[in-house]
């Protein structure tokens, strides 16, 4: 690997954590403005804290406890839309990306593909009037008020948000695609953004530690490009560099915020 591909994994994986700090930037700064220095901290520290937790759910906490009490809730509530809407993206693309393969590689599946497709699409479209008719809350939190607090949040914020979210996940899928390159994986580029969607998209399901996500994608990603004879240890390095670049090389520069700020762990103490 030459240092001009790793500038360029590099390039993407920085852009790929640009576009998270903006996200919540723009989020965050609907109840409480902050810097882009600021998100910077606040997204890498939360990141270094949810490396412990299964589903990232530790990134929620910490996240909060940046603001006053009185918002924290608010913030939680923001945080959850801003990984919703990354969910969002990798159900669509995931979704296609199923297709895709089915298309290429099982085309006998494909009306299955289309019927499934067709189904989930009115299922989605039911869930909401289902659950206004469904009287129900976890610990206070209920449909209703969930949904209430969304009409809350600005349009524009929304859009940058979900924006920022479809383009981060253009920007990991292609770095995928790139790595496959490198390592001279014989597969067209519609087929290969195929199987890389999909295999997110069925990662993204599992709960796991995220300090060990790589475990479960490695075993998602080796299985999956069996389907067009990819070697085993080609795919293992390659989804190797991906955690490397976008999981561990983070944790650079959170630790160092972490070790000169010591707001969040001090905020622990006090909530304890």
């Amino acid at each position: 690997m030459t240092y001009s591909n790793i500038a360029i994994l590099l390039l993407l994986a920085t852009l790929n954590w640009l576009f998270e700090i903006l996200k919540w930037k723009s989020l965050a700064g609907h109840y409480h403005p902050i810097t882009t220095k600021e998100s910077l901290q606040q997204v890498l520290k939360a990141h270094i804290v949810s490396l412990i937790t299964p589903a990232k759910i530790g990134e929620y906490g910490a996240k909060a406890l940046f603001f006053p009490a009185q918002l924290r809730k608010k913030i939680l509530f923001l945080n959850i839309l801003g990984n919703g809407y990354q969910m969002l993206a990798t159900t669509i693309f995931g979704s296609i990306g199923i297709g895709i393969c089915s298309y290429f590689l099982f085309p006998t599946y494909l009306p299955y593909y289309l019927i499934t497709i067709v189904i989930s699409l009115l299922f989605v479209y039911s869930i909401p009037k289902l659950l206004d008719r469904i009287r129900w809350s976890i610990k206070g939190y209920s449909w209703q008020r969930i949904r209430d607090f969304m009409k809350t949040v600005a349009l524009h914020t929304k859009q940058r948000a979900w924006i920022f979210s479809f383009v981060r996940y253009l920007l990991f899928a292609h770095q995928f695609y790139f790595l496959l390159f490198l390592f001279q994986v014989d597969v067209s580029y519609p087929l290969a953004m195929g199987l890389i969607t999909t295999m997110y998209l069925i990662s993204s399901i599992i709960p796991m530690l995220q300090l060990f996500d790589v475990v479960l994608k490695t075993g998602v990603a080796v299985a999956i490009f069996t389907w067009v004879g990819a070697a085993e240890i080609t795919i293992v390095c390659i989804t190797f560099l991906m955690w490397f670049f976008n999981v561990v090389l983070p944790i650079i520069p959170g630790s160092y915020f972490m070790i000169t700020d010591t707001s969040l762990t001090s905020k622990k103490s006090m909530s304890i």
